[in-house]
């Protein structure tokens, strides 16, 4: 017995890779209505006999009231015979309904519910072109150029300290010896003249990283820097969550250009769905070298004015509940980090995870092929054996 309920347990469905072909179960459906249709025909035909009838003795005398103790059998076996057509219908239903699941692909497997706890955070990140400037000196860039020293411009930075802090999440996640184990779902989102959701809210790191490190600053248009756009994003994904702390930490510059939506409509939408919205500025000052590549392709450096907006990103924070902070380099980006994390509560969920997916089409391929023969075997042994 115990191995009956195991089999049973092993052919839980998880997922299917092409659930479209459920949609031939609508051929049994329609044949139950045919066969609906047909028996009560049948029925109608049907006489039903009285089972005890009276015996007239011999020499034509009636003697009422004596009743023969002989067993009218006509009625059984046509019951028995509609009952037969009845079953063995069904058994067919059955393998048909398996075999239609077995070409679906199914997949199943072993299931893990664990208890976590953790937070919900977007890193909403700027990629206008103000994220390509250096925070050194003229002479410090060219002389790191000279001596072929790979320079991070702003951008860099704050993607290399993203992806130093997924990793920790990670390692929190994996830690076997906590009691509840801490993983926060991180999401990211990007604007530069337009904004859009680069990776939803996941506690797959691995994804998280190979999408971080494969992103560049030219991949959209970097001519303006939508901020209010890039935080609506992020707040439209946040609407549905229901863990306790919802933050959206602002990786930017904080000078606003463009945008279809303004920073005030933004804000509204945060505080309307208690997302606190955390900024983190990168740029240490108003002016930062761009490196520039000339027509025979050599890299030249400048100076340039790339503005700021401390003030800005003050007000955002101010107005959902959160904290604005400077990072001038990858250390100062990660202290800002954790400094965030001590200040949210995090909430407890539960995470079901399928582990050894296996393809469970041989299975239900076995079990229709045995109802199957069993109608048949019905059919031939008994339907057809009283006609």
């Amino acid at each position: 017995m115990d191995f009956f309920f195991s089999f049973l347990k092993q052919l839980q469905i998880d997922s299917l890779e092409t659930p479209a072909l459920l949609l031939l179960l609508v051929v049994p459906v329609l044949y139950i209505v045919y066969s609906f249709v047909q028996s009560s025909d049948e029925m109608e035909r049907i006489q039903l006999p009285s089972i005890w009838y009276r015996e007239y003795p011999k020499g034509n005398t009636i003697q009422p009231g004596i009743k023969s103790r002989r067993f009218q059998w006509k009625w059984l076996k046509t019951s028995r015979r509609l009952w037969s057509k009845i079953i063995g219908t069904m058994l067919g239903l059955i393998g048909f309904i398996c075999l239609t699941i077995a070409i679906a692909h199914p997949y199943g497997g072993a299931t893990n519910e664990n208890r976590t706890e953790g937070i919900d955070i977007y890193f909403t990140m700027d990629m206008s072109a103000s994220m390509k400037a250096y925070d050194y000196t003229l002479d410090d860039i060219q002389a790191r150029y000279r001596l072929d020293v790979k320079t991070p411009n702003r951008f860099d930075t704050a993607k290399s300290t993203m992806l130093q802090f997924i990793q920790s999440r990670e390692a929190r996640c994996h830690d076997h010896s906590a009691v509840i184990a801490r993983c926060d779902r991180i999401g990211i989102s990007m604007f530069g003249q337009t904004a859009f959701i680069d990776i939803p809210l996941t506690t797959d790191y691995a994804v998280l990283t190979k999408h971080l490190k494969l992103r560049r600053i030219d991949d959209i248009d970097a001519t303006q820097s939508a901020i209010g756009d890039g935080i609506m994003s992020a707040v439209a994904s946040l609407r549905h969550s229901t863990a306790k702390s919802k933050n959206i930490i602002l990786v930017s510059d904080g000078d606003r250009k463009g945008g279809r939506i303004s920073i005030r409509q933004a804000l509204a939408a945060a505080k309307a769905y208690d997302v606190h919205i955390f900024p983190i500025m990168i740029g240490a000052s108003n002016k930062a070298v761009l490196a520039q590549p000339n027509s025979g392709g050599v890299i030249t450096f400048h100076e340039a004015e790339f503005p700021v907006n401390y003030e800005l990103l003050e007000q955002i924070a101010q107005q959902t509940g959160g904290i604005a902070y400077r990072a001038a380099n990858n250390d100062d980006f990660m202290t800002q980090l954790n400094t965030i994390l001590d200040r949210l509560e995090p909430s407890i969920s539960k995470e079901v995870r399928h582990d050894n997916q296996i393809d469970l089409s041989i299975y239900y391929i076995l079990i229709a092929f045995i109802f199957l023969l069993l109608s048949h075997l019905v059919n031939v042994t008994l339907v057809h054996k009283y006609p």
